[in-house]
């Protein structure tokens, strides 16, 4: 019977010290609760997270998106498209078309080109540009004409007009000559090609005004002169008023009368011209108008 005591015994022994193989059981309560309480810090605190690899970013094939789709590259904001639209084209005010570049001018007479240009294009048109004579005659006294002012800008779907004063040559004759707007860089926005046709100053078969006459009237605060002449041609193809040599406007055929509002009080010398492809034929008048006040 004792040994079958001690049998039992020691087997309890040897299953009581299994479970607590590898560590010491306590000895007491204190003991057994301070453990227990290690164990639930342990479940608590986690461990630390691996720390992920950094991606370096590549070159993007596609302006403005890196590869892995987190990091942008820069985009060139100097890049821009220049482009524009003529929205019209005058010669002194009237459309310059193939009437205008058939009809002669005076040798020597001045007028004025106009353009003006719509910008449709992403670039900024500045004060830099310069209107650029670039080849064939020269119609202008300088090669380059500033356009507008320094600290002017023109935007997308913004509009430049550009009003050039400009000469004729002094023999008659076809002319052509080569313009372009040129940014500071060099870069050319536009380019204009200018025919100019230069009749004979007097023109044998074509009439001139006759009885070319003047009256002026000031008493509305303005210089008014009127002009009036006889219509003696009959094969003109309109008639061409001069106030001291510059030209203010053509007038169909059969004309006989104009009104001008003059600067002011003075002397003025007005020229009437019968014209055709052939030329000019012209009459003069003086119109002193000093006495207005």
């Amino acid at each position: 019977m004792k040994n079958k005591t001690l049998a039992l015994l020691l087997l309890l022994s040897l299953i009581l010290s299994a479970c607590n193989l590898g560590a010491p059981a306590p000895q007491d309560a204190n003991a057994l609760a301070t453990a227990a309480a290690q164990t639930v810090e342990a479940v608590l605190t986690p461990a630390a997270s691996p720390v992920a690899a950094q991606a370096t970013p590549e070159a993007s094939p596609i302006p403005g998106v890196a590869i892995d789709g987190t990091t942008a590259e820069p985009i060139d904001s100097a890049a821009c498209d220049e482009s524009n639209i003529i929205v019209s084209w005058e010669r002194d005010g009237a459309t310059y078309d193939k009437k205008a570049v058939d009809t002669p001018l005076a040798p020597g007479s001045n007028f004025v080109m106009s353009w003006v240009l719509e910008n449709n294009g992403t670039c900024v048109w500045d004060g830099n540009i310069v209107f650029k004579f670039t080849d064939g005659t020269r119609l202008t006294l300088q090669d380059e004409i500033p356009v507008m002012p320094s600290n002017y800008r023109i935007r997308t779907g913004e509009q430049l007009t550009v009003n050039v004063q400009m000469t004729a040559p002094t023999a008659p004759g076809s002319y052509e000559t080569s313009f372009s707007l040129v940014k500071a860089d060099g870069e050319s926005i536009v380019n204009f090609g200018v025919l100019t046709t230069v009749g004979n100053t007097n023109n044998a078969s074509l009439a001139a005004p006759g009885d070319l006459r003047y009256s002026y009237d000031c008493s509305s605060g303005s210089v008014n002169i009127t002009l009036n002449w006889v219509d003696k041609a009959d094969n003109e193809a309109g008639y061409r008023i001069f106030r001291d040599g510059a030209k203010l406007t053509d007038l169909p055929a059969g004309s006989t009368t104009y009104n001008d509002i003059a600067p002011g009080s003075g002397s003025y010398q007005y020229t009437v011209a019968a014209f055709n492809a052939g030329g000019e034929s012209a009459s003069k008048v003086q119109a002193e108008t000093s006495n207005c006040q």
